[in-house]
């Protein structure tokens, strides 16, 4: 007993100096989820990263029950809610998850119907994408008010893709989109955003980000034709001086959903191609260095 005793007694003191250590280290922080997207400062469709794991869908387990609607943003599983749901997990995938799921996905931004069905994934409504049936990506399409998708029968078979947006490099500029090649072509190109980032626009030019292109809207916020390529929430309005944009060699094209996109040079609008800066809804003007 008393050798036992005297060999418990190291390990006893070994114990107590580990807790006293534990309890005086700092906590390392978790680890952020990467799947969040992130907002530019630079104006222009902020990076977006990806991950299919968080639209996994879930393996049944043994008698559980799951609830119904939740998710981010998600709401029931029935009727309107249900296509609706359907069409923001279709913008994900199509604009940004391609790659990392294996679709096979052409210049022009097309994938199969059938293979989109096919992916292990749910909608924000907790519903497996497997369910839904083709005819429900189609009212998804229809119903969709900002006219994000475009729907092709090629050969007997459903494709469809996003019409602009794209983060995945497998699309090309010219498979997806149409190239404005005079000024008779826009009549109005403006980029929105928020003063908060204007500094850093007027600093560093309109920046793409993690995306192919810098969105421009053929039009106004207010304007009734107006469907895509701005939020309607913004506050400044930047507008590109397209006639010399095209002078000096800047590829600007349009997508089917009239948003005008471009590359910019490397990626980037200098500011020296903005014609002039308002504020929304106010209109007044916004003094700024070329």
């Amino acid at each position: 007993m008393r050798a036992l005793a005297a060999a418990s007694s190291p390990l006893r003191a070994r114990a107590s100096l580990l807790l006293l250590l534990s309890a005086s280290s700092p906590r390392l922080p978790l680890p952020m989820n990467p799947s969040s997207s992130s907002s530019s400062g630079g104006g222009g469709g902020g990076g977006y990263h990806s991950k299919a794991a968080a639209f996994a869908s879930p393996q049944p387990r043994g008698g559980a029950r799951r609830r119904g609607g939740g998710g981010p943003g998600g709401r029931g599983g029935d009727g309107s809610d249900r296509i609706d749901a359907l069409g923001r997990l279709l913008t994900r995938v199509l604009r940004h998850m391609a790659s990392e799921l294996n679709l096979d996905m052409r210049t022009d931004g097309y994938v199969r119907v059938h293979d989109l069905l096919k992916l292990n994934l749910q909608t924000f409504a907790k519903i497996p994408l497997k369910s839904h049936t083709v005819e429900e990506i189609r009212e998804a399409v229809r119903q969709d008010n900002k006219q994000r998708f475009s729907l092709l029968e090629e050969d007997g078979e459903l494709l469809i893709r996003a019409n602009q947006g794209h983060t995945v490099m497998t699309v090309t500029s010219e498979g997806l989109l149409k190239p404005i090649l005079s000024t008779d072509e826009v009549s109005v190109c403006v980029h929105g955003t928020y003063r908060k980032n204007l500094d850093s626009i007027l600093q560093y030019g309109l920046k793409r980000m993690a995306r192919l292109h810098v969105h421009f809207s053929s039009g106004l916020p207010t304007d009734g034709g107006v469907i895509s390529g701005m939020r309607h929430s913004v506050n400044t309005l930047i507008y590109l001086n397209v006639s010399k944009a095209l002078q000096d060699g800047m590829k600007l094209y349009i997508s089917d959903n009239k948003v005008i996109l471009t590359e910019g040079f490397d990626g980037v609008v200098p500011v020296k191609y903005f014609e002039k800066i308002e504020t929304w809804p106010g209109r007044a003007p916004i003094p700024f260095q070329k």
